[in-house]
């Protein structure tokens, strides 16, 4: 992971701990279920994947992000880097939020030639690292040279550890581009109403966002 603080936070663990949000600190007393990252987090994040890579001397690779998680982290991490040597692939891991397929895939390939070059996987989350031994395996099959992977965050039980990553969490993270899915599935999982609007509210979801999905689900206003 890229060196913490002093206090033993990464910037970006300081900003979730002291901004009043139920960050890094909370779960480290008490394992809470749900970490939800706004955009500013991740920009932060994205920042300090930015630095790392400079300071590895590393601006000469080409980024690859893995599809979905990894489409934003890489746009703005390539922002960041000045880099325009982008490229995707697409795995398929997750058949629904939560629930996690036996095996992942590469389903859509890496997008332009990496032979011979270096490559810095990007993605969103570390989970089971499954995904991303799958895409980091995919990339050596088409010739790269070396293989960097950078993550915003991974969870403690992964099998892949990242080697440029921000934070650890055990817990479910929420990103930014995924509030209405994670809504959805938290929504289909409650035995009811009153169950499904007290995850919603402890995801830090608020009424505004899940009321729609919720009526759809349950009815009533």
């Amino acid at each position: 992971m890229i060196q913490p603080f002093e206090n033993g936070f990464s910037a970006v663990e300081a900003r979730l701990c002291f901004s009043g949000r139920s960050g890094i600190l909370s779960w480290r007393v008490v394992c809470l279920d749900f970490l939800r990252l706004g955009w500013s987090d991740v920009e932060l994040a994205c920042r300090e994947i930015a630095e790392e890579i400079r300071s590895r001397k590393l601006d000469g690779h080409m980024l690859v992000g893995i599809s979905r998680g990894g489409l934003v982290p890489l746009r703005l991490i390539s922002d960041y880097t000045a880099s325009r040597r982008v490229s995707t692939l697409g795995v398929r891991f997750y058949e629904d939020l939560g629930r996690t397929a036996e095996e992942p895939e590469v389903f859509f390939p890496v997008q332009g030639d990496v032979s011979g070059r270096g490559v810095i996987l990007v993605d969103d989350i570390s989970d089971t690292g499954q995904s991303l031994i799958a895409a980091k395996k995919h990339l050596f099959d088409k010739g790269a040279s070396e293989i960097v992977v950078a993550t915003v965050c991974k969870k403690p039980h992964t099998k892949f550890d990242p080697d440029i990553c921000t934070f650890e969490t055990p817990r479910w993270v929420i990103f930014p581009w995924e509030v209405r899915e994670a809504i959805k599935h938290i929504t289909d999982s409650a035995e009811g109403r009153d169950e499904a609007e007290a995850e919603l509210r402890r995801a830090d979801i608020s009424e505004d966002e899940y009321r729609d999905i919720l009526t759809a689900r349950f009815g009533g206003g």
